[in-house]
């Protein structure tokens, strides 16, 4: 109940633009900028945090949807992480408290076109204990938007977890033991691509990881700058053209007729 409370407040104060805060809801756990590890798996970019053994940013960027591979849950530890850089325990499902999904940062069937770069998405170093509902039905939703606007353009995704380690945000910490990482308690992500007019467009999301959300992303919808603003002085900008960073469209944008769903 207390985090409960503690994730109702965040998202009350990042409702509305004019309310934003000039520093992240969020304390950043330094006041420094991170020192995060770029790890290239493919067809995707990881920044990771070898220290505390957590992903913190995903980026890659989609051509049309070429493939229809089936999804294999064959989920494994990476090996290739860095001497001395912590990775998670174990890559069995998170089961203990039940209702928790092992869930992708950069999404399995982004890249069904290609059977090792669906392997790789499969490391549990792009993998985070989430909700099962918040996975197949809000993080899903910004999953099937990137789908369908692949097709019409080349389509950039940047996107991210929030980890707080400190006070009601260690509430949902159930998995350190068993794995050790911690829950996050915010995801967010960012679509760059052009729009009918062949004009750069962005869409942002800055979603709390709560149940029961559903489908609809209007109320999570934010710019980049605002974004950015939120993650704190810890965190690198994020890789947008500046004079699109002030962009946030009134509404999500629609999914399009004959989306491929698969």
């Amino acid at each position: 109940m207390r985090r409960l409370l503690f994730l109702l407040f965040l998202l009350t104060l990042t409702s509305c633009a004019l309310r934003l805060p000039t520093r992240p809801l969020l304390e950043p756990s330094v006041t420094a900028p991170l020192a995060l590890t770029v790890l290239e798996r493919g067809r995707y970019t990881l920044w990771y945090d070898c220290q505390r053994g957590e992903p913190h940013r995903f980026r890659f960027t989609l051509g049309q949807d070429q493939g229809q591979l089936p999804r294999l849950d064959n989920f494994r530890l990476d090996r290739d992480l860095p001497a001395g850089c912590k990775g998670q325990a174990s890559a069995k499902a998170y089961s203990l408290p039940k209702g928790f999904h092992r869930g992708h940062l950069a999404a399995n069937n982004h890249f069904d076109d290609d059977r090792a770069a669906m392997d790789a998405s499969n490391l549990m170093s792009n993998i985070v204990p989430q909700l099962a509902t918040h996975n197949s039905r809000t993080w899903y939703q910004t999953e099937l938007l990137t789908e369908c606007y692949r097709d019409l353009h080349p389509v950039t995704v940047i996107g991210g977890v929030v980890f707080g380690h400190a006070g009601a945000a260690l509430d949902n910490d159930h998995f350190v033991e068993s794995h050790g990482i911690a829950t996050p308690e915010v995801f967010w992500k960012v679509l760059l691509t052009k729009d009918e007019q062949d004009r750069p467009q962005v869409i942002a999301w800055w979603i709390p990881h709560l149940d029961g959300l559903g489908s609809d992303l209007d109320p999570y919808l934010r710019s980049v700058r605002e974004i950015e603003r939120l993650l704190g002085p810890g965190e690198a900008p994020i890789d947008v053209p500046d004079t699109l960073k002030d962009q946030r469209p009134s509404h999500t944008w629609p999914v399009t007729a004959g989306c491929d769903r698969q």
